[in-house]
């Protein structure tokens, strides 16, 4: 097997203390174990079986914020199998419908927002912006192991055993309350549950979600089958399936490559 690389600029450059700003990505195993794996198991094989080998750079790569682990695993994507992704479904503001099938769109539309300069990963939602709750809440960027694990914790699960993502995310990204730190994400989450208001919460919500919205988006733009509008889009998100081109995406790639050849 032909062995490509790339070298790429992680988003949040200037942030890791033990990962270098660039790294180089390299080719995936031929018989890669992302052919085998299902959703359930997906990030856990990327951590621990495909990026260690995939990424020359000797790196803890389960402290990577979750943003760089996405844009790895996109920029990954693309260097082994191009830039075409089949999608089911369509959606398209310009005429109100939705398209369902199989549609090739380019995964160079999906866009990403990188970190402002000057970005320190400490970011204050101070007491102002609460109605009630009268303490500063500091939060930072989050890895992708801290958002693996808040998905797995018992403490956030509700009586049907279903689990409150919104509020293990928050509760993992939370640094400090009022000052104190070194809170386990179960006094977090008393905390939170049991100080402030349900407006304030929601306030908590949109301001983690305002302050943190980096990184790639979770769709790009694409053409509408029904009215031809190229406003529609897609969703495409960084998942087992995301790794499982189809044989007219891989014919279309070789085809541009040939191109570019010529």
């Amino acid at each position: 097997m032909a062995v490509i690389s790339e070298s790429i600029e992680l988003l949040g450059k200037g942030l890791y203390k033990t990962i270098p700003d660039q790294l180089t990505l390299t080719s995936i195993p031929t018989a890669s174990e992302l052919d085998y794996v299902g959703s359930e198991d997906f990030d856990k094989v990327m951590l621990e079986t495909i990026l260690p080998k995939a990424i020359e750079e000797d790196i803890p790569v389960k402290e990577l914020l979750e943003i760089d682990y996405q844009w790895i695993c996109r920029c990954l994507r693309i260097l082994n199998y191009g830039p075409y992704y089949t999608t089911n479904a369509i959606l398209c503001d310009e005429c109100g419908q939705t398209s369902f099938g199989e549609y090739q769109v380019n995964l160079n539309t999906v866009e990403c927002k990188p970190l402002p300069e000057g970005f320190i990963n400490d970011i204050v939602i101070s007491a102002d912006e609460f109605l009630d709750f009268d303490k500063d809440i500091h939060i930072k960027l989050p890895t992708i192991q801290q958002m693996l694990n808040a998905e797995k914790d018992k403490a956030f699960k509700q009586a049907d055993g279903k689990g409150n993502r919104e509020l293990a995310r928050i509760c993992y990204m939370i640094s400090s309350i009022g000052g104190q730190k070194d809170l386990t994400p179960v006094e977090k989450k008393m905390t939170v549950q049991g100080q402030l208001s349900s407006a304030d919460y929601i306030i908590l919500r949109e301001k983690v979600q305002e302050l943190t919205n980096y990184g790639l988006r979770a769709g790009g733009a694409t053409q509408c089958p029904k009215c031809g509008a190229t406003s529609a889009v897609y969703v495409a998100l960084v998942d087992d399936k995301f790794f499982r081109p189809t044989l007219g995406d891989l014919r279309k790639w070789k085809n541009d490559r040939r191109s570019r050849e010529n």
